[in-house]
């Protein structure tokens, strides 16, 4: 009878602590989970900000940024999504909290809510560092926004000369078509290039290509002269 007691008494210790236990992980949890979903909502706004910059025709390589950097929101979230989803799952099944658990019913619920909150702390790390990287990325898509701009409009204002000079060369002059075809074509990069339908490579710079267009369309220019003489 008394070795009864005794092994009562040491399993109702053993389940108060463990109920102490699992009352605070679900806690940490709690927190860790808002936190969570509070960082992944100032990832989405910093992203979004970066978002709202781009498209405008103003040549900011928003292809190369959107699959480089803002899609890299959607793959961190989605690498511990499901995990979220767990865990709102198993807290549901602990909404009445647990008072009335008993201890081979806690015990996975502990070892499930310890391991969130660890896994948490290294994608919470992942997110501070990536909106800390949005937030450089729209400083540095504003200045380079400034500097594209007047080889945008140089290149703009002599396409237009250049496709209204080469109309006033007779149509039966040499070359003429050719030199159209290579303005066509110029004019289709250009139109790449405001719209940010380019990808960026090692070593070139948008104002790089904005130059190249700038340098054909001179040529043609030029080339143009000699039609008309």
């Amino acid at each position: 009878m008394w070795g009864r007691r005794r092994a009562q008494r040491v399993y109702d210790v053993m389940l108060a602590e463990t109920r102490e236990s699992l009352a605070g992980l679900m806690e940490t949890a709690d927190d860790t989970h808002r936190i969570l979903l509070g960082a992944y909502g100032s990832l989405c706004g910093a992203r979004d900000r970066v978002e709202e910059l781009l498209g405008q025709g103003d040549g900011l390589p928003a292809k190369s940024v959107r699959a480089e950097v803002l899609d890299g929101v959607e793959r961190l979230w989605g690498e511990h999504e499901d995990r979220i989803t767990e865990y709102e799952e198993m807290r549901a099944a602990w909404r009445d909290g647990v008072g009335h658990a008993d201890i081979d019913d806690m015990e996975p619920a502990v070892d499930f809510f310890a391991e969130f909150a660890r896994q948490a702390v290294p994608t919470m790390e992942a997110m501070h560092s990536l909106m800390e990287n949005l937030g450089d990325l729209q400083r540095s898509l504003r200045e380079l926004r400034d500097k594209i701009a007047p080889i945008q409009q140089r290149a703009h204002a002599a396409f237009a000369a250049a496709s209204a000079e080469l109309a006033w060369t007779g149509p039966t002059a040499p070359g003429k078509f050719a030199l159209e075809a290579r303005l066509h074509s110029l004019g289709d990069r250009l139109h790449e290039l405001d719209a940010g339908r380019v990808e960026l490579q090692p070593g070139r710079t948008v104002m790089d290509w904005y130059h190249e267009v700038e340098a054909g369309i001179a040529e043609i220019r030029d080339a143009t002269v000699w039609l008309g003489q």
